[in-house]
């Protein structure tokens, strides 16, 4: 029962975390979002313990950073950098912090889009209009107000200045989870239009952490069920292989 549970925790984890990479680098990126989210209190309203913070909180700023740069390959190159550091710093803390197989196993999916064997593409006009496809869909499927939406509920609020947990904030991506479940095919067609078969590519490599996630519940196939009760409905399409084959599909 005990292992059980473990097992539990840990693909718990590792599904909200999938939500939440993309969630906070949509936070900071999105177009014409009002309010003003720190690392600090995002990470306060996800739940992530004191002693792990200093290696998340320089993640996904870098993260940040990275995904600004107008070139791809270069924004690559700093995405898998900074995982590697992180690796190091829960590694190096993790006598005092015993998060490290956790957190590693969460943010392995980073790990597949950074694979030495297949690259992620770089072309100029992978260059020229990832940004602002990006910000065109962004808009479009409601992303922005969404996560104004998210930040404005009063539990949320108290997490964000003090500290929260995972699973409440969870329960509060039901929306969010249909905005993003748009923001996929608006950027699979729009690249498709724009950069073809370079597009193609691209939208591949993005979508390959969420396989990670597949395959960790396809080793423990008697625990799907238990996600899919504590994950909210409208997130479920990240844990969905034909969903998921679609969106890098042409």
């Amino acid at each position: 029962m005990r292992r059980q549970f473990h097992q539990i925790f840990i693909l718990m984890m590792k599904c909200y975390f999938s939500c939440l990479i993309l969630f906070t680098l949509l936070t900071f990126l999105a177009q014409g979002s009002s309010v003003n989210v720190t690392v600090d209190e995002l990470t306060n309203a996800i739940g992530a313990p004191p002693c792990m913070k200093k290696c998340i909180n320089r993640l996904i700023v870098n993260l940040y950073d990275a995904l600004t740069n107008r070139d791809v390959h270069n924004a690559t190159a700093v995405i898998c950098s900074e995982y590697d550091d992180f690796v190091e710093c829960a590694h190096r803390d993790r006598f005092v912090c015993p998060y490290e197989r956790i957190y590693n196993i969460t943010f392995e999916g980073i790990q597949s889009f950074c694979s030495k064997k297949e690259e992620a593409p770089h072309t100029p006009c992978l260059d020229a209009k990832v940004s602002r496809l990006t910000a065109v869909c962004n808009k479009n499927c409601g992303l922005a107000e969404q996560i104004d939406n998210i930040f404005e509920k009063k539990t949320i609020k108290i997490m964000a200045r003090y500290s929260g947990s995972p699973f409440i904030f969870l329960d509060n991506l039901t929306e969010f989870c249909v905005s993003l479940s748009c923001f996929f095919p608006c950027m699979k067609n729009n690249l498709k239009k724009e950069c073809r078969e370079d597009g193609h590519e691209f939208i591949i490599h993005t979508i390959k952490p969420f396989y990670s996630l597949l395959n960790l519940m396809k080793k423990h196939p008697g625990i799907k069920p238990l996600i899919q009760n504590k994950v909210p409905t409208t997130c479920h399409f990240l844990f969905n292989k034909l969903v998921l084959d679609s969106f890098s599909k042409y």
